[in-house]
């Protein structure tokens, strides 16, 4: 079976990727943002969250 622990993981690498992803089609659009909005911020953090977390010991 697979654990909570690996799918909430997933689940906040998947989202992370969906949020660059949006964010790179605003960069393309012209918009201009500050150097690290809260997209990047989120792009960054929630795959990193999501690794660390897959990757911990189940207890």
């Amino acid at each position: 079976m697979v654990s909570i622990q690996a799918i909430v993981g997933c689940a906040l690498v998947l989202t992370g990727l969906s949020i660059e992803s949006m964010a790179s089609r605003h960069w393309r659009s012209g918009v201009h943002a500050d150097r690290l909005d809260a997209r990047a911020a989120l792009a960054l953090g929630l795959p990193a969250l999501g690794l660390a977390l897959m990757a911990a010991p189940t207890v």
